[in-house]
Parts: C-alpha cells; structure tokens; sequence
C-alpha cells in the first residue's frame, strides 16, 4: 500500500468536492492504493463534519466499499425512525464496525423458541415471566456484571449476547427482546439508577429487573427501593420509555464509562450522539 501522507492529505482536501468525473475516477483509484489509510481519512471528514465535504467524503467511501459507521448511526437519529433492535445494532457499529444482524439474532432466536417449548398453554403473564427467567437466567446464564460493571463493552448488546454478563439497560433489551418473539409484550421502564422492564397486562401492573436474575417487583417494592437510593417516586417513573431515549441513555452510560476508562475519543463520540438526540428532540417538539 502506498503511505498517505500529509502532504497528499491536503492535495485531496482540495479535490475531494471536484465534481469532474476524471478528478473522482483518479481519486477513487489513489484512495484504493493507500488502502486502510484512506478510509480513515475519509472518516476523520465525515466524524468531523468538514464544511461542504461530508457528503463528498461518504461518496468515496461508498465507492471503496466502506460504511462509514459513525456517520450512519447519526443519520438514524436525525431520522426519528426508531426501532430498539435496529438502533442497538446501529449504534453497536460505531465501534465494532463488522457486528452484523445475525450477530444479535440467532442467540435472541433460539432463546424464544426454548420459551415457546417450555410455555404451557395459556399462560398467565407471571407464568411466562418465569419461564423467560428459567430460560434466560438459568439454562443460558446470563448475569449481571458486577466485577466490571463500568466496563464499556456491557453496553453492548451484541457483545452482551457473546458473554452473556451486561448491566441493567442491556439485559432488559434482552429480556424484552427474547419476550417479543414469543409474543409476550413488555415495556421498558427507565428507572433512576436501575433500568427494567414492566408488564401491564394485570390490572396491577409488575416489573422485572433481569440484573437481578429477573426479580418480580411490585410498584410498591420499586417505591421502596428508589427512597432508599433517597430518590422520591413519581408517577413519571413509570411509564415506559420511548426507544429514542433508551439509545440515548445507552450513549450517555458509553460517554460515561469511556470517560472512565480514559478513552477520550470515544467518549467523546458517545456524548456526540447525546447532543444530537437531544438536538432533534428539540426541534421535533419546535414543529409540534
């Protein structure tokens, strides 16, 4: 591979807008023999949104054969056509760029149809829960990570899939998305400090906290752990949690641990994300 040096770094910068079908052709060909180092720098402009160059940039990385990862996950915010596996995925990519559908799909696939074995015929919603936590918890051993509970990689859900340890967001996605495929709805709640999901097809509804290996709570039992975190319950606590927000969330926990794990970079990226879901919340609600 040819070495891309700075020098050519800033040749292409002033090409890289050149509509000329010649100009493109004898740039999709360098950037082909700098390899690796030319999909970089096309995504070092797309990341930084370079002023009139972003979509020049994605063009050539389209035309090498590259996703630009980072630059796709932003598009699926500004979308607001949120789906919680689909954004799980998308967001999953910015680092581990190669995850793909299947990665998520098979384990959460084979999960459900051990659940649909076991489920006796009309079962009531606690039945199916603890027949989710037979499944889930014991015969597949997923569990809470607590040694490594900041570790960045419990965040994702393909990874989480993989090792089978996760923190409260992500084992709920699991949880409910195991559920989904046997029928079975579910919402995810959003607690302080705890991430969850919650049944409400009783007159009473329940939860399920899968980072303690699927406990059964009432609201009186969520109400009584929240005040002793000195948290004061409201009603607000309880509703279910909008998939835009649990990506946001799981972007804010990324930030957050990275940080931790001082991989600046990173962190920086994921807080990115924030403000972005956040910018187009604001201007969703602007237009209402």
């Amino acid at each position: 591979m040819k070495p891309l040096t700075k020098d050519c770094e800033n040749a292409y910068l002033t090409l890289l807008d050149d509509v000329s079908i010649n100009v493109r052709l004898g740039l999709i060909d360098a950037f082909r023999e700098h390899g690796e180092e030319a999909v970089n720098f096309l995504n070092y402009i797309v990341n930084s949104n370079t002023p009139g160059l972003v979509q020049h940039a994605k063009f050539y990385l389209r035309e090498l054969g590259e996703i630009n990862t980072v630059s796709e996950f932003r598009e699926f915010i500004g979308s607001m056509n949120y789906e919680l596996e689909t954004g799980s995925l998308l967001l999953e990519r910015t680092v581990h760029k190669d995850r793909t559908v299947e990665d998520y799909q098979n384990l959460l696939n084979e999960m459900a149809d051990r659940v649909k074995e076991l489920l006796v015929e009309n079962a009531t919603p606690l039945q199916t829960c603890q027949t989710l936590n037979r499944v889930i918890f014991h015969e597949y051993e997923f569990r809470g990570a607590v040694e490594d509970f900041y570790d960045p990689e419990n965040s994702f859900l393909g990874t989480v899939l993989e090792n089978r340890r996760g923190i409260p967001l992500t084992l709920s996605l699991v949880y409910q998305l195991v559920a989904e495929r046997c029928g079975f709805h579910l919402e995810p709640i959003g607690f302080p400090i705890r991430f969850m999901v919650g049944c409400f097809d009783l007159p009473e509804p329940f939860f399920i906290d899968p980072f303690s290996s699927g406990t059964v709570l009432s609201r009186n039992d969520i109400e009584m752990f929240l005040r002793e975190n000195d948290i004061y319950p409201e009603d607000s606590f309880f509703q279910p949690t909008p998939v835009g927000e649990i990506l946001c969330r799981c972007c804010r926990n990324l930030a957050h641990q990275y940080d931790l794990a001082n991989q600046s970079e990173l962190s920086e990226r994921f807080t990115s994300f924030v403000d972005e879901f956040e910018r187009v919340y604001q201007e969703h609600s602007t237009y209402e």
